[in-house]
């Protein structure tokens, strides 16, 4: 029989209380009907006779009258209420507000747990949907024990699982909005913001404070926070109340932002709150960056294995002779192709370092890499600044080619035509071909033909030389100035590596200079 009276009267204080809701009337009778009952309470105690009282005294004349409310505000009605889960909640407040203490200094610097946010921010959007499905159920008449109270249980369990995180808008204090889809707004944004830091701790992971996608990824991780903000304001505005986490991640911003000289343009002023209706855009704009950084992490994977095996090919390329080194040289200007189509600039100094102390010893490319050319051409001008040490040296013994190639030019002027002209390379094979001069002549874009003439007319001149690598000038147009003054004329496919070079001259115009050193000696 207790316990049928104690079922009868928590279901009159659940039907008492689902009326209370929705009648505005009811409630100021019963909040005047208990402050009568205090005050006839308070009122009978105090006129409760001592032994020398006058016992033929009137009663109060007042007695009947409505008496003034109290001073203090009267406890809120809970009848209905599960002792037990304001028990639960009141605990889980406190631990929360230990806990919490520990965690701000480390979510607050550059090194905060950016997925533990996470993870509160989504097990928080979990409870601003289940704070306005219980209110319905409320509202509903539904049993309290059965359907609500064990919801209320398993969330405040997995609450406490995660560090530092408290769902204050599941607690009896919560917020109590007429419109309840505030609830659902708040759950959305909950989610975006959670979305954002694992893709914000991706970024941090994988790639370095100056790329484009870490400035873009704070960009969107400050419009999310705020985008919270202004959510959970809407939720209950009258109290200006924030969460904590949203707090972490603005502090979290700001720090980062600071520390890396990154300027956030918007989201990070009171003034200047994000729309949180526009989340499913901000969501959009999400996946969007997610799929870039992907992709950007795809290339700079295969970038990193492509540099990895250009510095592994260079360092083994001096070792190599013959068909192995040209077939070798070949694989290193594919793979230099591959990098700068991959968006390594032709200028970097990832491609610079490794290939500079072979360069001049390299092959012709082959027509299927296109891009190699522009990499020698930021090298050569790389090298045309830099002094004669700048440039080392693979092969410090002169191969019989040069030999050759020093008697038949030994005392003579040679002209270069093509690039830029580098002091280190010249000084190389004035030193490697005994010559009088290296009469270098570099070719700018749109240069006029008509220069080459003094220098090819020169009677010392014995050969002239065109790197056709780059030159802006085609074979029929400079092979008009030597067959003029009977000069050989010898393309360079290659570098200016005095063996290459040695070897080219022979293969092309030794007989020539055969002829004339023959002919020189007569005269």
């Amino acid at each position: 029989m207790q316990n049928t009276f104690q079922e009868l009267w928590a279901q009159l204080g659940q039907y008492l209380e689902r009326q209370l809701g929705g009648d505005s009337e009811l409630r100021t009778r019963i909040r005047l009907f208990a402050q009568l009952l205090l005050e006839m309470t308070a009122e009978t105690e105090k006129a409760t006779p001592s032994p020398s009282a006058d016992l033929t005294a009137e009663p109060s004349a007042s007695l009947g009258a409505l008496p003034p409310p109290p001073a203090e505000p009267l406890p809120p009605l809970t009848l209905g209420r599960s002792t037990l889960a304001r028990s639960m909640w009141e605990t889980d407040y406190r631990g929360y507000s230990q806990r919490k203490a520990k965690l701000e200094k480390l979510e607050e610097s550059l090194d905060a747990d950016l997925r533990l946010i996470s993870e509160r921010c989504r097990l928080k959007a979990e409870g601003c949907r289940w704070a306005a499905t219980r209110r319905r159920l409320m509202h509903q008449g539904a049993n309290f024990r059965k359907e609500i109270e064990p919801k209320d249980t398993a969330i405040i369990a997995r609450a406490r699982a995660v560090p530092g995180c408290f769902l204050w808008m599941c607690h009896p204090e919560g917020p109590e909005p007429e419109d309840l889809s505030l609830f659902e707004l708040t759950a959305h944004c909950f989610d975006v913001l959670a979305d954002m830091l694992v893709l914000m701790d991706e970024i941090r992971r994988k790639f370095d404070s100056s790329a484009a996608e870490f400035a873009q990824g704070l960009d969107l991780l400050a419009e999310a926070q705020s985008a919270v903000r202004a959510a959970v304001l809407r939720l209950r505005d009258r109290e200006r109340f924030t969460d904590s986490d949203q707090q972490y991640v603005f502090n979290w911003i700001k720090a980062t932002a600071a520390s890396e000289q990154i300027f956030i343009r918007r989201y990070m002023r009171v003034d200047d709150p994000a729309d949180p209706t526009r989340w499913m855009d901000l969501q959009t704009r999400i996946e969007e960056l997610e799929k870039q950084v992907e992709e950007s992490y795809v290339r700079d994977k295969h970038r990193r294995k492509l540099l990895g095996k250009l510095r592994h090919k260079c360092s083994t390329y001096a070792s190599t002779q013959g068909e192995e080194r040209e077939a070798l040289g070949q694989e290193i200007i594919r793979i230099v192709n591959d990098l700068v189509v991959g968006g390594v600039p032709p200028s970097s100094l990832l491609i610079r370092e490794p290939l500079l102390p072979i360069i001049d010893s390299l092959p012709q490319a082959l027509q299927d890499a296109p891009h190699y050319p522009l990499v020698v051409r930021e090298i050569d001008r790389y090298l045309a600044q830099s002094g004669p040490t700048n440039l080392p040296e693979i092969e410090q013994e002169p191969s019989p080619a040069v030999q050759r190639v020093a008697e038949l030019l030994e005392g003579r002027a040679v002209v270069l035509i093509g690039g830029d002209r580098r002091p280190a390379s010249e000084e190389a094979l004035q030193r490697a071909f005994r010559l009088s001069e290296l009469l270098w002549i570099a070719t700018p874009e749109h240069s006029s033909i008509t220069r080459f003439e003094p220098y090819v007319a020169r009677p010392d001149v014995a050969v002239v030389l065109l790197a056709i690598r780059w030159s802006s000038h085609s074979y029929s147009e400079v092979i008009e100035y030597c067959n003029r003054y009977g000069k050989p004329l010898v393309r360079l496919p290659g570098g200016y590596n005095p063996n290459q070079v040695a070897v080219q001259i022979l293969e092309q115009c030794s007989d020539r200079l055969e002829r004339a050193r023959e002919f020189s000696q007569l005269t």
